[in-house]
């Protein structure tokens, strides 16, 4: 990778950022658009030719599951991308190997051949986000522990480190790239779903080939999952400064008159956001007093106070409130609107 303020390789004397980094992000984005062309063109050869064939699949295995309509248009999708790339038709080739061969004059140059030729290898799996660094996300294969480097072109946000991903990447460029779309489940989806398929698969050797044959009813399992309220309650710390973190929270709640039942979702929101972002914590004062100013903030705004109180009453800066609470308000944003109405009629109850 070079770096921007680095000499261009060029030999101009200019810094990269300066001569042809431009000329690269124009390439990068020739590229990009052509992939996204392949795959729209290859999906498109499949239903055309193949429409029968792919209803025919997802009737056999839609019925299995329960799901609401989201999930269930997601899971086809699946259902028909592993077909594509994993069954073998009476011809002896799968419908992608059919597409390179039939397609094989006509791609509008030779790097666009060698991707639809590489892309007869892949198939769809699960994944666990083991890394994000900028837009490229390192996937960790559920069952097999291989890792790949991935990219998503086009996509506005952004996956979290732990998140599960179903779906199917292909070879572009250095790493690979998302094939047409991916499925995702939370942090805490993410755990109990591990918890689940550890007990249930715990005498079976999964591989690649095991995870071709049986893609249907794994990812049917993993889209089909729901959150119990066990679940969300019973969520563990992942080390001891953490769960001190999490004594002097509770301490500060109780004075302040928490009810028992917001003190469990305080508790969930605490457990989702280490598991997302793995602190380092140096100052467990700085995150109990930033969850209590979070919490109040949201929730308890008629007895809110203010973050100079809790610097006092913590023993530590203000600032210190301020950047930790900004830091738990980014992560815990989103996770607080799932389960907004759930904490609410908590405090309802105690009310």
């Amino acid at each position: 990778m070079i770096g921007r303020n680095e000499p261009c390789p060029c030999g101009s004397g200019k810094k990269y950022k300066k001569c042809c980094e431009k000329k690269q992000n124009g390439l990068d984005k020739v590229l990009e658009t052509e992939v996204m062309a392949l795959q729209i063109d290859l999906m498109r050869y499949a239903y055309q030719k193949f429409s029968s064939e792919l209803e025919t699949v997802s009737s056999k295995y839609l019925h299995k599951f329960s799901m609401n309509e989201m999930k269930s248009e997601a899971y086809n999708e699946l259902l028909h991308l592993w077909y594509m790339f994993t069954v073998k038709r009476d011809n002896g080739l799968t419908i992608v190997e059919e597409f390179a061969s039939v397609q094989a004059g006509k791609f509008s140059r030779p790097q666009v051949k060698e991707w639809a030729e590489n892309w007869q290898n892949a198939y769809p799996s699960v994944y666990k986000v083991a890394n994000v660094r900028g837009e490229t996300y390192t996937m960790e294969d559920f069952f097999t522990k291989e890792k790949e480097k991935v990219t998503y072109i086009g996509r506005e946000d952004t996956l979290s480190k732990n998140e599960l991903v179903i779906g199917m990447f292909v070879p572009f460029k250095q790493a690979k790239v998302v094939f047409m779309s991916t499925f995702e489940r939370g942090v805490l989806e993410t755990i109990r779903l591990e918890e689940k398929f550890m007990e249930e698969f715990s005498e079976v050797a999964i591989d690649s080939a095991y995870i071709r044959a049986e893609f249907p009813d794994l990812a049917g399992k993993m889209v089909e999952f729901e959150l119990s309220e066990e679940d969300v309650q019973q969520l563990p710390v992942q080390d001891k400064a953490q769960e001190r973190v999490l004594g002097l929270f509770a301490d500060g709640a109780k004075k302040r008159g928490y009810p028992e039942r917001f003190l469990e979702f305080a508790s969930m929101l605490w457990s989702i956001y280490c598991m997302k972002e793995s602190p380092m914590i140096r100052n467990e004062q700085n995150y109990a007093a930033a969850l209590i100013y979070f919490l109040d903030t949201h929730f308890m705004k008629e007895q809110q106070e203010t973050q100079k109180a809790l610097a006092e009453e913590f023993g530590i800066s203000a600032g210190s409130v301020s950047s930790t609470f900004r830091k738990l308000d980014e992560v815990l944003q989103p996770v607080i609107q799932t389960f907004e109405e759930d904490i609410e009629a908590a405090l309802q109850g105690a009310s």
